[in-house]
């Protein structure tokens, strides 16, 4: 069994906002949640990591879809250095 599972979350997770508990808090188990699973399913060659998109998806914004996206398939061709965590932040 090889593969990769990627979880999104957002920036909650780093910065939680008491009017945002709900969030925030989905946000951090989220991540957690990403860590557990990887722990169990990297001897099987499946990367699990959680992404954090710090910032608001828009077109012509350092937060577009397309930047997104090329930083997934980054992190997804990492074979051999695998990161359990990845946190974009627009750069």
């Amino acid at each position: 069994m090889a593969g990769t599972i990627f979880f999104t979350g957002g920036g909650f997770a780093d910065r939680p906002v008491a009017s945002m508990a709900t969030v925030s808090l989905g946000k951090a188990a989220l991540r957690s949640a990403a860590t557990m699973l990887g722990d169990e399913l990297a001897p099987r060659a499946v990367h699990v990591a959680s992404i954090t998109v710090a910032g608001i998806i828009a077109e012509d914004t350092p937060f577009s879809p397309a930047r997104i996206a090329d930083a997934y398939w980054t992190l997804a061709q990492s074979e051999g250095s695998w990161q359990s965590e990845f946190r974009f932040d627009g750069t």
